[in-house]
């Protein structure tokens, strides 16, 4: 089949050249737009096959085109058909957890399971150029008057605008591009049960804010994406006691935008399979009219590599928050925020290997995986507030990623947690996920 795919490419691509001659001149201008629309999507034929022939993620284009787009692969859909474009994804999880803390104390706790997300993309493609995109989310079975802790949301909904590759305009509730999992969140693509702590924690995931910004790819094998922002909220800071930033996150719902952000990010191709890459994000997060400013500066470097069945990913996050910004908050035990890290820093590197690679007949992935991961987000706290030992955290994730076909995954990983303060819980997670 994939040499079959490959002929019919090479046939169309060493026809076109003939077949734009042999028009008559009045008919050149519609024909050479029909050219450069088949040229597309042979373009997209021959990036599938290689996706396969690598072994990449499954993904509806290669790799390299979404990221570039700052989609996932069911998100990325819109751009490669007319018109509607429906996809989505989901996963639920169960969750067990070790009777024994790491210190020996036993202290059982519930096991539960959840309908984590469901997740639903609309897009619309109004012509070649102009590309209407969104998310809608349910998390943890939506939100009712029984079950009031669920949640609906619009996680992006933004226009595209593609004048050239190396330069177009995207505007609306758009995905921060820092990371790996802010943008490729599909269950699928990532191979844990759950998507790393740090990525959950440090990096606000999923981080979605209103701006207006400019991607593309440029020669070498470069791809970017700059973005200027609404701000964080720095009074909603360590909301949950972690530490981080997450809850500073405004997620494009009435947002206070006093004070804005840029976030960017670039990424080197380098070779096939092998990506090298750096994100940032730089805002005054005092939201408050006459209040003190919380510069908050968040650097990410990150690498992967993936060739036949093997892949591997790393990444390093640092993050600092103005002290004195933070200190103004004062040390009210009801005022959370003054509990930020001000330096907050986290690492992961995760490998697997697919060993259904060695049985291509079976055209299925088993991946074993490994993954270890540091963050502390509390790394250094305000003066007069004091650090949690529990926000210092190490984990070793042991698992296995199951897809019996693209689309379609199911996941079980043991985590064995440690913390500073060695309260650690180990825990079983096992997930299944989806994607179209």
């Amino acid at each position: 089949m994939k040499s079959s795919c490959a002929s019919i490419a090479a046939l169309l691509l060493a026809a076109l050249p003939a077949w734009a001659q042999e028009t008559p001149d009045a008919g050149t201008v519609d024909l050479a737009a029909e050219v450069a629309e088949l040229k597309r999507r042979v373009a997209i034929l021959g990036e599938e096959l290689e996706n396969q022939r690598t072994g990449s993620a499954p993904a509806t284009a290669s790799p390299e085109t979404i990221r570039a787009l700052g989609m996932g692969p069911a998100a990325s859909k819109v751009y490669t058909r007319d018109g509607l474009s429906v996809g989505g994804y989901g996963e639920l999880i169960f969750t067990a957890f070790n009777d024994r803390l790491q210190n020996g104390t036993r202290q059982p706790v519930d096991a539960f399971g959840d309908t984590e997300r469901a997740v639903f993309y609309f897009g619309y493609k109004f012509t070649d150029w102009v590309v209407f995109n969104s998310e809608m989310e349910f998390e943890h079975s939506g939100f009712s008057d029984e079950h009031p802790e669920g949640e609906a949301i619009i996680e992006f909904a933004y226009l595209d605008f593609l004048i050239k590759p190396w330069l177009n305009i995207r505007a609306g509730q758009v995905l921060l591009p820092v990371g790996f999992i802010n943008e490729l969140h599909e269950p699928p693509v990532f191979l844990g049960a759950l998507r790393p702590a740090l990525e959950r924690t440090l990096i606000p995931t999923t981080w979605h804010e209103l701006g207006v910004g400019l991607h593309g790819e440029l020669p070498g094998g470069l791809v970017y994406r700059v973005y200027f922002l609404n701000g964080l909220d720095a009074a909603r800071f360590n909301n949950d006691g972690s530490g981080s930033i997450s809850g500073g996150r405004q997620d494009g719902h009435q947002v206070i935008a006093n004070r804005p952000a840029v976030s960017g990010r670039l990424d080197w191709h380098a070779l096939p399979g092998a990506l090298l890459g750096g994100s940032f994000y730089v805002g005054d997060s005092a939201q408050a009219i006459g209040s003190q400013p919380v510069l908050t500066t968040l650097l990410e470097a990150h690498a992967e590599y993936r060739n036949s069945g093997f892949q591997a990913r790393a990444l390093y996050a640092h993050l600092t928050n103005g002290s004195a910004g933070i200190q103004a908050f004062g040390a009210d035990p009801a005022s959370a925020a003054f509990y930020t890290g001000t330096l907050q820093s986290g690492v992961y590197v995760e490998a697997g290997y697919d060993l259904f690679t060695l049985l291509p007949a079976l055209r299925q992935n088993l991946i074993p995986f490994a993954r270890f991961e540091w963050m502390n987000t509390q790394q250094e706290v305000a003066t007069g507030a004091a650090a949690d030992p529990a926000n210092e955290r190490t984990t070793v994730a042991l698992g296995v990623n199951y897809r019996p076909i693209p689309q379609v995954a199911v996941k079980a990983d043991f985590d064995f947690n440690l913390d500073a303060a060695h309260p650690g819980r180990n825990q079983f997670n096992l997930g299944l996920g989806y994607l179209f």
